[in-house]
C-alpha cells in the first residue's frame, strides 16, 4: 500500500471540495506545476463585464469628458500625469503607480469589435479577432516557451485561455459543507492506491492546503480570496509561473457610480491581497489586469453606461517600470470616437500579452506572431519594462 501523506495542513472540507472538483482536476493535475530555474511570474486577471476605463482613470484635462458624462465623472480623484487620474477607491494602484510599480494602458482593445459579453471574452482568451478557438492564448504560449512554464486558474471552471495541450491545474475557493475528520480519513484511504484517483486527490489537497489558507476570514470581499490565492500559491514552493483570475460583476448600465465604486474598492483590496501574498516574488511578478471592453463615452439615462470598444488595463508589478501611461491617447472630441460612441481603440491588447509575454519568458515576437496570436504580425508591442 502505498498511503498519501496526512501530514498536511487540511480543513474538514477540504477533501469534499476536491473532490467536486475532480473533474478539473483530472484534466489539469497539479502535477503541471513544474519546478524551473525561471523566476517570472505573470498574473493575469480578467474583469468579466466590461469595465469602464474612464471612470477608472479618468482624463480630466480632456475638455469633452465632462459634456459626456454630466455624472458619472468621479469626484476626489488621484492624480497620476498627462491630465490622468485615479478613481478614489483605487488607493493600492495610486500607490502602486506612485512607487514606479504600477502603469495604465487607455484606449486599449482586442483587435474584434463585438459587443457582446460572451463573445468578446472568448475571443480575449482565444487570442484571436473574428474565430473563438478550442484553445486559449495562455495555453498556446505554455506550449511555445523556451522554459518548462506552469499555470493556475483561480475560479470554479478552467478558462478558455488556459484550455489546450498543456497541463494546466485549476482551484475554486471551496463551497460545500465541511466534513468531518473520518470522512476525510476513510476518502483518503479509498483512494490511495487508485493511480488515477489518488494523486489527484492527494494533489488537489495540496493545492487547497496551500490557497485555502489564503482565502480564510476574507468574508464582504468576492476579489480578495481568489487574488490572495493567486498570490499564496505562486508563492510556494515549485509553485506555479502563471496564474489567471477572472473576476465578474462589472456591467454597469444603471447607477454606475454606485456599482463600480464598490468594485473598484473591492478589486484595489485584492490587488493588495495580491501583493501581500506574493511577498518576494512580487519583484520577478507581472500582472495585467484587463477587461473585455470598455463602455460607451457618454452615459445612458440610467446613469450608467452601455457596451463600448476602447478600455483600460492595469499593468502592476516589481518585474513592470511603472509611474507612466503606455500607449497612445485619441482623445474625447466628438469627431475622435469610434462609431460616435466609444473610446478609440488605439492601443491593441495583444501588443501588452505579447510584450509581457517576452518580458517575462522570452517569447520572441516571430512565436508570438505565428503560435500565440495568429495574424499579429504587425502590431506593435506595448512595452511595459
Amino acid at each position: 500500500m502505498n498511503p498519501i501523506n496526512r501530514s498536511l495542513s487540511l480543513s474538514r472540507r477540504t477533501v469534499l471540495t476536491s473532490l467536486g472538483a475532480m473533474g478539473l482536476t483530472f484534466l489539469a493535475p497539479t502535477r503541471a506545476f513544474s519546478q524551473t530555474a525561471s523566476k517570472a511570474k505573470l498574473v493575469i486577471v480578467i474583469l468579466r463585464g466590461a469595465m469602464d476605463g474612464l471612470a477608472a482613470v479618468p482624463k480630466l484635462d480632456d475638455p469633452h469628458l465632462r459634456q459626456h458624462r454630466t455624472s458619472l465623472v468621479p469626484n476626489d480623484t488621484r492624480p497620476l500625469r498627462d491630465g490622468f487620474a485615479l478613481h478614489p477607491n483605487l488607493e493600492t494602484v495610486h500607490g502602486l503607480f506612485q512607487s514606479g510599480d504600477a502603469a495604465i494602458v487607455h484606449a486599449l482593445a482586442g483587435p474584434w469589435r463585438d459587443r457582446s459579453h460572451f463573445r468578446a471574452q472568448d475571443l480575449l482568451e482565444s487570442g484571436t479577432d473574428r474565430t473563438v478557438t478550442k484553445d486559449g492564448w495562455l495555453n498556446r504560449a505554455l506550449q511555445v516557451a523556451p522554459s518548462s512554464l506552469s499555470a493556475v486558474s483561480i475560479g470554479p471552471a478552467q478558462p478558455l485561455i488556459l484550455r489546450g495541450q498543456a497541463p494546466a491545474a485549476s482551484w475554486s475557493p471551496p463551497m460545500l459543507p465541511e466534513a468531518d475528520d473520518d470522512t476525510i480519513g476513510r476518502l483518503m484511504d479509498l483512494y490511495a492506491e487508485d493511480d488515477l484517483l489518488g494523486p489527484a486527490l492527494a494533489e488537489a489537497i495540496q493545492v487547497d492546503a496551500v490557497a485555502g489558507d489564503a482565502a480564510k476570514g476574507l468574508r464582504g470581499n468576492q476579489f480578495v480570496a481568489p487574488m490572495g490565492a493567486a498570490g499564496r500559491l505562486i508563492a510556494t514552493e515549485g509553485g506555479p509561473n502563471i496564474a489567471v483570475v477572472s473576476l465578474g460583476g462589472w456591467d454597469t448600465h444603471a447607477n454606475q457610480n454606485g456599482v463600480l465604486g464598490n468594485r473598484l474598492r473591492q478589486l484595489d483590496q485584492g490587488i493588495a491581497k495580491l501583493k501581500e501574498e506574493l511577498g518576494d516574488h512580487w519583484r520577478h511578478t507581472a500582472i495585467a489586469v484587463v477587461t473585455e471592453f470598455g463602455r460607451t463615452v457618454r452615459q445612458n439615462g440610467g446613469q450608467g453606461t452601455d457596451h463600448g470598444t476602447g478600455g483600460v488595463a492595469f499593468v502592476m508589478g516589481g518585474a513592470v517600470k511603472g509611474g507612466r501611461m503606455i500607449g497612445d491617447w485619441p482623445g474625447l472630441a466628438p469627431n475622435r470616437l469610434y462609431e460616435n460612441r466609444d473610446l478609440y481603440p488605439a492601443n491593441d491588447m495583444r501588443g501588452l500579452f505579447a510584450s509581457l509575454l517576452h518580458s517575462q519568458f522570452g517569447l520572441t515576437n516571430r512565436e508570438t506572431a505565428r503560435s500565440v496570436f495568429p495574424g499579429s504580425s504587425g502590431v506593435r508591442m506595448i512595452v511595459t519594462t
